[in-house]
């Protein structure tokens, strides 16, 4: 299992993801192990594996799986893997290591590696390491991770590892991770059912491969030389999880259905196991109408969420299957805190009290991870969906979805404090969810919102001097979503980081200026548009060329990417959507006047526009643009298109104004 978060604190442990990100974990520098060791010979086998890698760190020779299913549900699994360190840069996909639990109990693990000169070596007791693992947010996690980092671990060395699970009694899914950053050469995985159980495999990003049955209901999969995702030096790129193959396979003593009857399957179970916990007190009820006080359907939605994201703070704690099911509602009022699911659960709760229906609905905070095409408890964190009353609007409700039954509901991350109610994250935008409403579970995708509702918005005025010296005042607003990193870095940081903030961003627009006085107002007025403000003097800002002075007019902000031109193989993934807009006027000096300004740029890409123009009157240059992003998505095929408008932008952010010397 795997957590994640940012400074926002959005994401918990909600599922299983295993080894797709193929091992980046650390392993301890320890080197006890015994030489000229006897090795296993499925590990001497998979070392004499031919094979051209190409230009690759290192090779997965062996990812083999087998899953022993007893009568009872309980089941044991056991991996094996062996990698081969092509270069210095590979020796980190050869560390190896297994996260463990009270109930996900470790059985055994053993190290064994060939050095590039041939030595043979097998790890003893006392050359392992064993450590909690440590999660933003998370108080308590009873997760623990066994690693080792063997002799032999360099360029042309092989790395084995071993180990034995077993896995909790409640879950019935298991995964195979078949493909990761780097080739690998073999890999299997093979699941020992009971007699008279049943499987259902389910493929994401590969096309299904038929099972062969090994033995009576023992099935076995697998594949040989699996390309490896390299997204190094790949703008845009989306999240590597977003991209690898995988397959699951869910099991049980019933028949197990496919599709959309298999994410309601999925849905239903979720919505048995954190229904109860959802169930309110008396003085959950009062706090609940109290905080609603009277009024329509979204001033009651605006200050719950006020209250839990402003109230609770977020802390976890997870233990065994409380890395799914939440605490109890009561629990975490008492308490103040909890982690996402626990903060979605408490506000079902609120929301229930002042006779507003919500649920939960499962993600993860890596845009398209979730495959509407595999149903799966995949996922990292909890969010929430409202149901919006028949007939109700309100132009504040954005981020919202219809269910198959025709009922519209607002999707909300209770977890982020810095997002109003009514719009969604940037990283949650167009990927997919689980709503959970029991039978009628089902997959949605969450909202793109309208471009215009996130706006970032530059003005600022400055004056240019003879000596090419700029001064001015500069105002930031940012609205939406795209306020999120900046209001919770201006509330978390002193006032000394909230300036080295500032004085980082401007690093990227002049070589040498100095600060001045910054204040910041509407930081927790999620209502409102962020506003930033601070004084910016920078020398030798304008170039002298004979008697000419060169002005770059986009003074502050860049908004090109940076593309690389080269063929695209992978989806373009933004960080937002939204609409940025920078207004500046520079007065120039006495003794000078406009002798050329850049030309004005119209791009429109379909998926974005872009517009710019420089004015000059009354001894004043005029500078304004404006980008729209539409989508949050692109397929490889608009990165020609992408590239053009990234080249204009590029240009027009290059380009000077000519001032000439009277």
């Amino acid at each position: 299992m795997i957590r994640r978060a940012a400074h926002t604190g959005r994401c918990c442990r909600i599922g299983l993801v295993g080894l797709a990100g193929l091992l980046l974990g650390t392993g301890a520098r320890l080197a006890h192990a015994s030489k000229d060791a006897t090795l296993p010979d499925w590990v001497m086998q998979a070392a004499a594996t031919p094979g051209n890698w190409g230009n690759a760190r290192a090779v997965v020779l062996l990812n083999d799986t087998l899953v022993t299913v007893e009568p009872d549900g309980k089941a044991v699994e056991r991996d094996r893997m062996v990698v081969k360190i092509l270069r210095p840069e590979g020796r980190r996909f050869a560390m190896p290591q297994v996260g463990f639990s009270k109930e996900e109990k470790l059985e055994s693990f053993h190290v064994w590696s060939i050095g590039p000169d041939g030595h043979r070596y097998a790890m003893k007791d006392s050359d392992y390491v064993e450590y909690g693992n440590e999660s933003w947010g998370i108080l308590y996690e009873d997760d623990r991770t066994k690693a080792a980092n063997p002799p032999g671990a360099d360029p042309g060395g092989i790395v084995a590892w071993e180990d034995t699970e077993t896995l909790p009694s409640y879950m019935s899914e298991n995964w195979w991770n078949f493909q990761g950053r780097i080739p690998v050469a073999d890999t299997v995985f093979e699941i020992d059912l009971p007699a008279g159980w049943h499987q259902r495999a389910v493929w994401s990003r590969h096309e299904p491969l038929q099972a062969t049955e090994a033995a009576p209901n023992h099935f076995r999969w697998e594949m040989h030389d699996v390309k490896p995702i390299n997204l190094e030096n790949v703008s845009l790129a989306p999240n590597p999880a977003a991209l690898t193959g995988w397959m699951s396979v869910h099991y049980s003593a019933n028949p197990v259905p496919e599709g959309d009857a298999l994410w309601a399957q999925i849905g239903n179970w979720y919505d048995g196991l954190a229904s109860p916990e959802s169930e309110g007190g008396t003085d959950i009820a009062s706090e609940a109408r109290t905080v609603a006080a009277d009024g329509d359907f979204m001033t009651k939605l605006e200050n719950v969420a006020n209250f839990m994201q402003q109230q609770i703070r977020y802390v976890g704690i997870e233990i065994g299957i409380g890395g799914l099911r939440p605490h109890s509602a009561e629990e975490v009022f008492q308490n103040r805190y909890g982690d996402c699911k626990d903060k979605a659960t408490l506000m079902i709760a609120m929301l229930d009290a002042v006779r507003i229906r919500a649920t939960w609905v499962p993600v993860d905070h890596r845009r398209g991870v979730v495959n509407p095409e595999a149903p799966s408890i995949l996922g990292d964190h909890m969010i929430m969906a409202i149901q919006i009353p028949a007939g109700y609007e309100n132009p504040l409700l954005q981020a919202v979805v219809t269910a198959k039954s025709g009922q519209r509901y607002l999707i909300f991350d209770p977890t982020n404090p810095y997002v109003p109610i009514g719009q969604i994250p940037d990283y949650e935008q167009g990927s997919y969810g689980l709503l959970v409403a029991g039978t009628d579970s089902q997959v949605i995708q969450l909202p793109v919102l309208k471009p215009e509702v996130e706006s970032a918005d530059r003005t600022a005025t400055f004056q240019l001097a003879a000596d090419g010296t700029l001064t001015g005042d500069v105002t930031m607003q940012r609205s939406g979503a795209l306020a999120d990193d900046w209001r919770g870095a201006l509330q978390l940081d002193s006032e000394k980081d909230q300036r080295q903030l500032i004085e980082q961003v401007l690093q990227n627009d002049f070589s040498t200026f100095t600060l001045g006085t910054e204040s910041a107002q509407n930081v927790l007025a999620l209502e409102k548009p962020l506003e930033l403000h601070y004084q910016v003097t920078a020398p030798l800002y304008a170039k002298q060329a004979g008697n000419l002075l060169l002005v770059r007019t986009r003074v502050l902000g860049r908004d090109a990417w940076g593309l690389e031109d080269r063929p695209r193989r992978y989806p373009i993934s933004f960080e937002s959507i939204g609409t940025w807009k920078d207004d500046y006027s520079v007065k120039i000096p006495a003794g000078y006047a406009v002798d050329d300004v850049p030309d004005a740029v119209n791009v429109d890409a379909g998926f974005a526009t872009y517009h710019s123009q420089v004015n000059a009157e009354g001894g004043v240059l005029h500078y304004e643009r404006e980008l729209v992003l539409k989508q949050v998505t692109l397929p490889p095929s608009d990165y020609a298109e992408l590239m053009k408008l990234d080249a204009a932008i590029t240009t027009d952010e290059n380009s000077d104004a000519v001032l000439r010397k009277q």
